[in-house]
């Protein structure tokens, strides 16, 4: 059975809970002036409160001074060690306020939208047309002078044409149609015929490329994905300005499918698409928009093996993200202490789930048959904080359920 534990990071400070617990101590440990002096009148009358379980383990946390310490207490401190030598407290610490910069969520200014044909000219600019433009361009005139022919200049009304034409075979789900049979065959959709002829797709499909393939191999030397890295950059870089995200964003991963040569092509035998391109992208979480990605090329030529490539790669997508106070939520996958603290120095916060064999997870928190169902048990270290919740059926937590039960967290 495995145990799922939710692990964030305070962002609103937790002063009003500290204090009220000092006052309470001040409370008992100083006894007002009546007491004082009712203390000499008879052995009915005492100098304060007695000390209640509770508070003597709120004086205990807080570590004021104690005439004795009970062995549970001891034990209960031992069992809020982890692996990973941090203490995990029973009461939240003072800690520092995030603001959430007040930004109009949505499409950017200057994005409206009114026709598909406009929205798809926000993340398809011109500069991505005119570099697949002159690349293509180039590649089919040295194809063509190597074999004594003469290349057909191709324009930018001819490219998005030839694009419009595969968005269509995909529509219509006929890419394993052969190309002849699409535009040769009467029964077929005659917007392929009528848009160009059946060479000239095929000569355009040949030739299209998305770098200057002369100096694509000085490139590769140091990037597997120098064959599209340009355009690649140019799209996120509209991704990134067409819309500003609201306080809460996601962080996950997608398989998309893909059968060709690729050098850091993922097989994954559990997933349905098998094999594809691995893309960890940063999403709204309320509209389905991706506002960051980047693409898993494995070990780039010359480097080690990349350590820690969860946490690393939410840090570079977090790059991405220029609003303050922003909220990022995530699975077991990249969820790690060390990356919580990381993005509270970039005035971020986190949400996600921590595995019980996590070394920074308390031997208080792991699962146990003793725990008693429907129990929680909070920890707190520093800015971060975890709870572990016993269900009925896994023993997990959802993670974000926590951003509306205490304050937002990281």
């Amino acid at each position: 059975m495995e145990q799922v534990l939710s692990m964030a990071c305070l962002k609103k400070p937790a002063a009003e809970i500290t204090d009220t617990l000092r006052e309470e101590y001040e409370s008992i440990a100083t006894p007002d002036l009546e007491s004082e002096v009712s203390d000499s009148d008879g052995p009915e009358c005492h100098s304060g409160p007695d000390l209640t379980e509770g508070q003597k383990t709120v004086l205990t946390d807080f570590e004021f001074s104690s005439e004795e310490s009970s062995d549970e207490e001891s034990e209960d401190r031992l069992s809020r060690w982890s692996k990973g030598d941090s203490y995990w407290s029973k009461y939240p610490p003072q800690s520092e306020t995030i603001t959430s910069s007040q930004s109009c969520p949505g499409p950017a200014p200057g994005s409206s939208v009114e026709t598909p044909k406009d929205a798809w000219e926000h993340f398809m600019s011109e500069n991505i047309i005119g570099a697949i433009l002159q690349c293509t361009n180039l590649g089919g005139l040295r194809a063509a002078l190597a074999k004594g022919k003469v290349w057909q200049k191709m324009t930018k009304e001819e490219l998005k044409a030839f694009i419009g034409l595969s968005l269509l075979i995909g529509v219509e789900r006929s890419c394993d149609v052969p190309i002849r049979e699409l535009f040769m065959d009467p029964l077929q959709n005659p917007l392929y015929r009528a848009t160009m002829s059946v060479g000239r797709y095929q000569d355009l499909h040949r030739f299209l490329q998305f770098d200057n393939k002369k100096t694509r191999v000085a490139r590769e030397a140091s990037d597997h994905m120098a064959a599209f890295r340009n355009v690649w950059d140019l799209f996120l870089i509209n991704c990134r300005k067409r819309f500003i995200p609201r306080d809460s964003v996601t962080v996950g991963e997608q398989l998309v499918p893909f059968q060709g040569r690729c050098k850091f092509l993922q097989h994954v035998p559990s997933c349905p698409t098998k094999s594809g391109i691995k893309i960890f992208w940063t999403c709204d979480t309320e509209v389905p928009y991706a506002i960051d990605g980047v693409i898993y090329t494995g070990r780039q030529p010359g480097e080690e093996t990349e350590e820690n490539l969860a946490e690393n790669t939410v840090l570079r997508l977090s790059n991405g993200l220029q609003q303050k106070g922003l909220n990022i939520t995530m699975d077991s996958y990249f969820t790690s202490v060390p990356l919580a603290e990381k993005l509270f120095e970039k005035s971020l916060t986190m949400v996600g789930a921590l595995r019980h064999k996590n070394p920074h997870v308390p031997p208080i928190m792991k699962p146990s048959k003793l725990r008693a169902l429907h129990t929680s048990e909070f920890g707190f270290c520093g800015k971060v904080f975890m709870v572990f919740l016993r269900n009925v059926s896994l023993g997990s937590v959802c993670g974000s359920s926590l951003k509306n039960l205490t304050p937002v967290v990281k």
